[in-house]
């Protein structure tokens, strides 16, 4: 059996969640109605804003924190991310979704997997309210 890298992976993942966006789009403006103003929500909390994230965080920050340590470099990005959500609540939230996706950056040494996931969350935390 063949095994998919991680970048294989998330551009297979990005490839096949695009096509079934352009395909389903009018299914999906049924499904998931947005009021005036929705698509530039949606580009700003679910394109721009993980693309920005991950390469601020997962790239700059925990990239130039390597010499204090992997565990640090992740742990430090994670904290400098969550301080910037918000609420107490967003703030823990976004520190563990922090951890994990610096997590996995330091796993595949790219960012990515990290930049469709992020992508998912923010759809998901959109979605639900």
């Amino acid at each position: 059996m063949h095994k998919l890298n991680p970048r294989t992976a998330a551009l297979l993942s990005a490839f096949g969640w695009a096509v079934g966006y352009l395909l389903a789009g009018k299914a999906l403006a049924v499904l998931l109605p947005m009021p005036p103003g929705g698509a530039a929500r949606f580009c700003r909390v679910c394109l721009l804003a993980p693309l920005a994230e991950e390469g601020v965080f997962r790239g700059a920050v925990q990239r130039r924190a390597q010499p204090l340590g992997r565990g640090q470099a992740i742990l430090l990005q994670a904290v400098l991310f969550a301080l910037q959500h918000g609420s107490i609540a967003a703030m823990v939230y976004a520190l563990v979704c922090g951890l994990g996706l610096g997590w996995l950056a330091d796993r595949t040494g790219h960012l990515w997997p990290g930049v469709l996931l992020h992508s998912a969350n923010n759809l998901l935390v959109l979605a639900m309210g």
